[in-house]
């Protein structure tokens, strides 16, 4: 068999893909060393293995296909991990700087490249390419523990704003320069992108619910649904004349409550992002730049600079002028700068687009590369001056966010994971069931508990929610739980319980009195049953109006208003206190009248509650108080389901008690005093 060396540039499938797999695994790691962003050390070493340098590998047909599936990913991974609810907590900071931080660069980029000789056209798909922006220096950020700070979320709210406007206007840009920008190209655009909206918010999201909770349960499955709704909904967008790359961040953000940070089906999707389709995009990008002109040419380093200018002075500008309305401090201030002036994901997507519809030439790519460069460097070493002076707000991460279930009651599993499942969902959140076994468990023990967890991953994912099962190696349950509450970063916990009459008994039991009296997380302690409820009733105590109990009826509202949304059941509140304030918390929150009965909670619940009824009752985290109420109210109430809801470090609040405790004078709440034995509605 003769011996023969390979042709260059290589055309064999097995050599283009050794060499894109070694630049891959190596350009990031001599990023790194030069402390430079993995995004910035990919585009170079594509540069160098590309046509213009070693020549190694020809830009077209395979690498070409493979960089437009990258570019699609990407923006669907953008859609996907931006965060909604920090988005709608801090709607009005971000709403102003992402309008700020959008039309400053927009409007000064366009004047000032028109004026440097471009046309109209290409002036403005320039300057939308300024007024996006990537948060390429997130992770410093979360390095220093201030991604809770508000120029932070407002940040990364603005994103939202900055990205779906410069996508559209790339939209419209294109049409223009095709020369359909007729009426005919808006009574299609317009009816189109509606079209697709409505697809995006309203179709795909229940598409996916229904898909999750049926034949989806599967995360094989799960995964290639994301990716169908990913090529299909950027199909659609091209169907309705909108850029494919519109469809798969609007796309993301359909989905993005359904794929939860943390989980296995989000670490498969950054999987296969990081690792090859995204990479292989921004390899791509890098093969189209050509150092002699870019690094070298007079008028490609002036053009560059003026590039540079433009978008690093717009986004300086519009940061200062949105930090001054907003009244942030400087340290805020440079932090917003330094999230907003990294110019990355929506820039390459729109400087590719508009070199393939012949609107830019490649002189113009090799410019946008180097400020794509030297913005990323300004933005982290921004971030990192910034970020250790910015203020760090306490852990406010929603309720189900991470949910952990200890699996000590297997008699309890189905319905506890159920109830977990439900407080999750509503933050798309992740359910951790955790086994604890000791060092000493044998084999067939492990591997019948690993079938258990299995089963309740299967589980949880039935119900459209996402889990991760975990079998912990333990000196005991209370070391092995709480050891899971630290590395999992648990926002709550929820645990079985048999129910017990004896007072001489542990009140939770022996696993769970060590957890109640040692772990600062809001608690939900199911006693469940396996008949099927007609009400849920609220019992409220004078013990919640004080600031331990008031923590406790907080998380009780919330999984509340969570279990009426997914059972579709009435809800009924009695309490032996006409104390204004719990009073306005409860009907704010639940939208009910009260029943004010004042005798004491464990009697007034035997006389209320019927036999199908779900009975919630909040208590202090005392140990005192806890063996006073809820074992009286287990032996009052012996066959009815009970919730037992505690929150021993107040987290749960979020702003629900600060905004609720105190009924102003045109809203008072009273309650009103009833004879014992009767209720009565307000």
């Amino acid at each position: 068999m003769a011996f023969h060396l390979p042709s260059i540039p290589f055309t064999e499938a097995g050599w283009v893909f050794a060499v894109l797999a070694l630049v891959i695994l190596g350009a990031p790691l001599i990023a790194g060393r030069l402390r430079m962003p993995d995004i910035v050390g990919l585009v170079l070493a594509g540069m160098v293995v590309g046509p213009n340098v070693a020549g190694l590998l020809e830009y077209g047909g395979a690498i070409e296909l493979m960089g437009s599936v990258g570019l699609l990913y990407l923006m669907f991974v953008a859609g996907l991990e931006l965060d909604l609810d920090d988005f709608r907590e801090n709607r009005r900071g971000a709403l102003t700087f992402g309008a700020i931080t959008f039309a400053v660069p927009m409007l000064l980029g366009a004047g000032v490249i028109y004026l440097m000789g471009y046309p109209v056209l290409a002036a403005i798909l320039l300057a939308s390419c300024w007024a996006s922006h990537t948060l390429v220096a997130y992770p410093v950020f979360r390095r220093f523990g201030a991604v809770r700070n508000r120029a932070v979320t407002t940040s990364v709210g603005a994103t939202i704003i900055t990205d779906t406007a410069a996508l559209l206007v790339l939209a419209v840009v294109a049409g223009a320069h095709r020369g359909s920008l007729g009426p005919l190209f808006w009574l299609t655009l317009i009816p189109g992108l509606a079209a697709l909206v409505f697809f995006t918010t309203w179709v795909l999201p229940r598409l996916a619910r229904y898909s999750f909770a049926t034949f989806a349960q599967d995360r094989l499955i799960r995964f290639a649904f994301l990716l169908a709704a990913l090529f299909v909904t950027s199909g659609f967008a091209e169907l309705a004349g909108i850029e494919a790359i519109v469809g798969a961040f609007l796309a993301g953000l359909a989905l993005n409550r359904l794929v939860p940070e943390g989980s296995l089906l989000m670490e498969r999707v950054e999987f296969l992002g990081s690792s090859l389709l995204i990479p292989l995009f921004l390899v791509s990008v890098g093969m189209l730049v050509d150092p002699a002109l870019a690094f070298t040419d007079p008028a490609s380093l002036a053009t560059a600079g003026g590039f540079i200018a433009v978008a690093l002075g717009a986004k300086l500008l519009a940061a200062v002028l949105a930090g001054r309305m907003l009244r942030y401090g400087g340290a805020e201030i440079g932090a917003m700068f330094s999230l907003s002036s990294a110019q990355a994901a929506a820039t390459l997507a729109a400087v590719v687009v508009g070199l393939n519809i012949g609107l830019l030439d490649r002189g113009t790519v090799n410019a946008v590369i180097l400020v794509i460069l030297v913005t990323c460097l300004v933005s982290s070493w921004t971030a990192n001056r910034y970020a250790p002076r910015l203020e760090r707000p306490d852990d406010d991460r929603d309720l189900g966010q991470t949910v952990v279930v200890p699996m000590a009651e297997p008699a309890f599993a189905k319905q506890l994971l159920r109830l977990a499942a439900t407080i999750a969902r509503a933050d798309a959140g992740l359910v951790v069931p955790v086994t604890v076994v000791p060092p000493s468990a044998a084999p067939e023990t492990l591997a019948d508990i690993r079938r258990r967890n299995a089963e309740g991953e299967a589980q949880v994912l039935s119900t459209g929610a996402d889990a991760r099962a975990i079998v912990r190696i333990d000196a005991s349950p209370k070391a092995g739980v709480a050891h899971t509450i630290v590395e999992q970063s648990a926002t709550s916990m929820v645990l079985g319980w048999r129910g017990h009459e004896r007072r001489d008994e542990a009140l939770f039991g022996t696993t769970i009195d060590p957890l109640v009296a040692d772990l600062a997380i809001p608690m939900v302690i199911a006693r469940p049953t396996t008949h099927r409820y007609d009400r849920i009733v609220l019992a409220v105590s004078e013990s919640n109006t004080s600031a331990a109990g008031t923590a406790g009826l907080c998380l009780a509202l919330e999984v509340i208003a969570r279990l009426r949304t997914e059972l579709g059941l009435p809800v009924v509140v009695v309490s032996n206190s006409d104390d204004a304030k719990a009073l306005h918390m409860v009907e704010e929150r639940l939208g009910v009248g009260v029943q004010v009965d004042r005798r004491r909670r464990s009697i007034m619940l035997r006389h209320v509650a019927e036999p199908n009824d779900l009975l919630v009752v909040p208590v202090k985290p005392e140990r005192a108080g806890l063996h006073g109420a809820a074992s009286r109210i287990a032996r009052a109430v012996p066959d009815n389901g009970l919730i037992i809801t505690l929150d021993p470090g107040g987290r749960t609040v979020r702003t629900i008690a600060q905004d609720m405790m105190t009924p102003t004078a045109a809203n008072p709440t009273p309650g009103r005093d009833v004879p014992s034995g009767a209720g009565s509605h307000r």
